[in-house]
């Protein structure tokens, strides 16, 4: 029997890579530039989970990422504490302004 056109048995490729972009403002920005991409599991997880995955990115991150007066949002919300971040959430860091 001809085996050259039976179809082979499908390979487990696992879930879909999921992602969150984050955006950098202010101070924290020199240290990160503008935005970067962090990979997430599919079901999402805590924002210290993608701190820790920015700090990773960079020799300061963490230093950046502890800055007095940095603010956090996730979906264009302001958000404070280790919220959940879904795939294909936005989130954003803010340093200090000054200014008026």
């Amino acid at each position: 029997m001809d085996m050259s056109h039976a179809a082979s048995p499908a390979l487990s490729a696992g879930p879909e890579p999921a992602f969150a972009q984050v955006l950098f403002f202010g101070r924290v920005s020199d240290t990160f530039g503008r935005s970067t991409e962090v990979s997430i599991p599919p079901d999402g997880c805590r924002l210290s989970d993608v701190m820790a995955s920015l700090c990773e990115l960079v020799d300061d991150g963490a230093a950046a990422l502890t800055e007095r007066g940095l603010r956090t949002a996730v979906g264009r919300e302001m958000v404070m504490g280790d919220v959940w971040v879904r795939p294909g959430q936005e989130v954003a860091f803010f340093s200090p302004f000054s200014g008026g």
